[in-house]
């Protein structure tokens, strides 16, 4: 069953901007795992095939006026729905409340340790680099679009055989592997395929590769972005077509493929951060 969640967590001291990269934050959770299951914290460091993705950390408020131990906080819902993602900040000040979005996409590396995650995470303080961090709490899974749950046959199941337009906003710089090097360029196959791969591994419903060939691009609006000094991704909206002549199981399929998105992201490197999107499904 993919699963998000969302974690708040407070700064005790200045998080230095050169904590804030995704490799630190991966590193942040697996320290999570860690703390349940030290031997698939491990393994998951060497893991071929990426089980989990994270967002950039979040600034939701400022500094408070009160004592880490004392925190209550709980990220309002429009801070979810309304508030623009940041990708690109500065240090994150001392006192401030954050929120961390972490999507888990393996059943069988972590159903057992999801509800575990969440009372080991709130026990002691954390590190990005020099700051100190305190979790306060996890966001309840019925709270819309960053955090949620739903088996693979939901998804598929609710999937709709005849929306024929998908349109992704991309909410982090996306990647893409092509040919052997990564480009910004966000091709149907590079979206779809990357979509289709990962869903093969940890679905159980196997599409084959011609499900993404009716698939065409229609209009964007995208453009380019440094995510670090040599490497960059794209952000912005891009809108995809299914054929006219495509069959309802196959479009039934697509539109599977990219409600699985807000789980696991487009693209590469999606555990560190890059590939977040929003993705809806319209008739055409």
């Amino acid at each position: 069953m993919p699963e998000s969640l969302v974690i708040n967590l407070v700064s005790e001291s200045t998080i230095p901007v050169q904590y804030l990269g995704g490799r630190h934050l991966n590193r942040l959770f697996l320290s999570f795992v860690s703390a349940v299951d030290a031997e698939l914290s491990q393994a998951l460091q060497t893991h071929k095939c990426q089980a989990f993705t994270l967002s950039p950390l979040q600034i939701a408020s400022q500094p408070q006026p009160t004592s880490a131990r004392n925190l209550k906080f709980l990220l309002p819902r429009q801070h979810l729905e309304n508030t623009p993602f940041q990708y690109v900040h500065g240090s994150v000040p001392g006192g401030s409340h954050c929120w961390w979005r972490i999507a888990l996409l393996d059943d069988a590396l972590f159903e057992h340790i999801s509800p575990r995650l969440k009372q080991a995470a709130a026990r002691k303080p954390w590190y990005l680099g020099p700051a100190r961090l305190h979790v306060t709490n996890f966001l309840p899974a019925n709270i819309p679009e960053w955090t949620s749950h739903s088996s693979y046959q939901q998804l598929y199941e609710q999937a709709s055989g005849s929306n024929r337009q998908v349109t992704f906003q991309l909410i982090t710089p996306a990647v893409f592997r092509q040919d052997g090097q990564e480009s910004p360029l966000p091709t149907r196959d590079a979206v779809f395929q990357s979509l289709r791969k990962c869903w093969n591994r940890y679905s159980g419903l196997v599409f084959a590769p011609d499900t993404i060939t009716p698939i065409v691009a229609t209009t964007f609006d995208l453009h380019t972005v440094a995510h670090n000094k040599t490497s960059f991704g794209c952000l912005g909206e891009l809108t995809f077509q299914i054929s006219d002549t495509a069959d309802p199981l196959v479009i039934k399929r697509i539109n599977a493929l990219a409600n699985f998105s807000r789980y696991c992201g487009i693209g590469c490197k999606t555990n560190l951060g890059l590939g977040m999107v929003r993705a809806k499904s319209y008739s055409s």
